[in-house]
């Protein structure tokens, strides 16, 4: 996959992908190589793939379940600070509603699931989720990054 073709806004790219488990990498690879354009440094990039492959895979998982609907993905930088939204028109969900793991309890007394909004959380510096019945599902992560070379 190749940067080009897409759109760019200013610092800005997008991509709009079919909620496939098997675009994953597709997505892990826009991210990086747009992380690289934007001179994110290797712990800044590792952050930010595991927390949209988080967010991607419950939208495949959740928000579609059975059907195969649209992802799209913005990445835009804004100063040091990298915005990603992910759009989806899936079943609504807002992942402040799960509560936090019990990562002290025993592994066959916790909860299944759940993981992949704590890591999000852990990952980036904020997390925000808003349902709009025309526009769908926004989930808005920013995370300040380093740049090489700085």
């Amino acid at each position: 996959m190749s940067l080009k073709g897409l759109k760019m806004k200013k610092a800005r790219f997008e991509l709009e992908i079919d909620s496939k488990v098997e675009n994953l990498p597709v997505i892990a690879k826009f991210v990086d190589e747009v992380l690289g354009r934007f001179g994110a440094d290797t712990a800044s990039v590792y952050r930010v793939q595991l927390a949209v492959d988080e967010a991607c895979t419950n939208v495949i998982k959740y928000a579609y379940g059975e059907k195969t609907g649209l992802i799209r993905l913005e990445m835009e930088l804004i100063g040091d600070n990298l915005v990603v939204t992910v759009n989806d028109k899936g079943r609504p969900f807002d992942p402040d509603s799960i509560p936090l793991p019990d990562l002290a309890a025993d592994l066959e007394k916790r909860r299944i699931g759940g993981l992949g909004v704590y890591f999000m959380k852990r990952l980036m510096d904020e997390v925000s989720y808003s349902f709009d019945s025309v526009a769908g599902n926004r989930l808005t992560m920013r995370k300040g990054i380093t740049r090489t070379g700085r």
